[in-house]
């Protein structure tokens, strides 16, 4: 299933039945994909209550430094799926995969507003030639038990 509009494209995705997905999986599926990009793409994965796939969808295409989001967009396709949680992708043309002071407002922002939502964001994985940056495994987002992203 493919949708091209004039802001989102979506793809399919295989479910999982594992429950979580790791920041090494995304980077590995994601990498070939985004490497030669020479904007900024940012990319949602929405996932079921039991953390299965249900699809993915590009929500913005940047500048060469910089992607454009917007919590309306990121939870527009989320709540028309029935997500429960998130996985939010995108990648750093520049090959470095440390994210930017950006990077950390867009993720807490988006955060926030899946709280108030009540849409999980299990992680934000930066994906870069020289490697990728989970949130979730540097820390950066508040965990409950159980190690996924906030709520």
């Amino acid at each position: 299933f493919v949708e091209d509009t004039a802001t989102t494209e979506t793809y399919t995705l295989s479910r999982h039945d594992a429950l979580p997905i790791w920041p090494e999986e995304i980077h590995r599926h994601f990498h070939s994909r985004l490497r030669d990009c020479e904007h900024e793409l940012f990319i949602v994965i929405m996932l079921d209550s039991r953390y299965r796939i249900l699809r993915e969808e590009k929500i913005s295409q940047g500048t060469l430094t910089a992607s454009l989001v917007h919590p309306r967009e990121v939870f527009r396709p989320a709540v028309r799926e029935s997500a429960a949680a998130l996985v939010l992708v995108h990648n750093h043309p520049s090959g470095d995969p440390t994210p930017s002071a950006e990077d950390r407002e867009v993720t807490q922002r988006l955060t926030r507003a899946g709280r108030i939502m009540g849409i999980r964001i299990l992680d934000h994985v930066v994906v870069a030639e020289q490697g990728y940056f989970s949130f979730c495994e540097a820390g950066e987002l508040d965990l409950f038990p159980g190690g996924y992203g906030p709520m």
